[in-house]
């Protein structure tokens, strides 16, 4: 009888055993498809996310460009608008090498801008008018410093000249630069001209571009050629960048 009541405890307490491991394994089984299924549904959405992301930074290209000039801004947004391009003109003497209109676009990097170059064959003294697009809405105009130089007349350099084609450009209806040169045949006439032009045009609010403190790490200018070094035009073309834009 004895071995009977034992027989049975055993029995009963077996089956205890193998319900509460039972019931342990499948909590725990339990638990691991839960887990698994919330970090797939968290991967899921992280990945939606970042597909909304590329798709929201494909539509904006970029952003647009913010002009520092308020006039050519609202110019810049009109013609977006009207998905047309803001048309500049950039008078450059002989000493501006081909590429310098496509190294000054890529500053840009914008398909809403039109860069169109032409071509000034005068110094300062001889100035009386320049020519320039009907429809331009923007014009970059040389200031001739280097042309001056070159000519050998930088001690009778007219600046009243300059300005006066700049007004006439502006009452025109455009928006116009004045584009300051490097002191590229690195002379003290040519520093001290350069000095006074900044100190002047800024003072009376031209828009002026400074060049006089580029730096290359090489050449500034070629002489064989008679051009600009392709790195002197590149920090020009920065400096243009950095003055126009915001």
């Amino acid at each position: 009888m004895k071995n009977v009541l034992i027989i049975i405890l055993l029995i009963v307490f077996g089956a205890g055993l193998y319900v509460n491991f039972g019931m342990s394994q499948n909590i725990d089984q339990s638990d691991i498809v839960s887990e698994t299924s919330q970090e797939e549904t968290e991967g899921n959405s992280g990945s939606e996310t970042s597909g909304e992301d590329v798709n929201s930074s494909d539509e904006d290209g970029g952003g647009d460009l913010a002009f520092s000039q308020e006039p050519l801004q609202e110019r810049y947004t009109e013609a977006v608008e009207n998905n047309e391009p803001l048309i500049i003109d950039v008078l450059l003497p002989s000493y501006y090498t081909d590429g310098f209109i496509e190294t000054l676009a890529g500053q840009f990097g914008s398909d809403n801008i039109e860069f169109n170059r032409i071509d000034v064959d005068t110094n300062t003294v001889d100035l009386t008018e320049l020519t320039v697009s009907e429809n331009s809405d923007a014009v970059i105009m040389d200031a001739l410093q280097i042309r001056d130089y070159n000519d050998e007349v930088l001690p009778e350099r007219d600046t009243d000249n300059l300005t006066s084609a700049y007004m006439n450009i502006y009452n025109s209806g455009k928006v116009v630069y004045i584009l300051g040169n490097p002191n590229a045949h690195e002379h003290e006439n040519l520093a001290d001209v350069l000095a006074e032009d900044q100190a002047y045009l800024t003072e009376n609010d031209y828009f002026y571009i400074d060049n006089q403190d580029a730096a290359p790490d090489g050449e500034f200018y070629d002489y064989d050629a008679g051009t600009l070094t392709e790195e002197t035009e590149s920090i020009i073309a920065e400096n243009i960048y950095g003055y126009m834009t915001e």
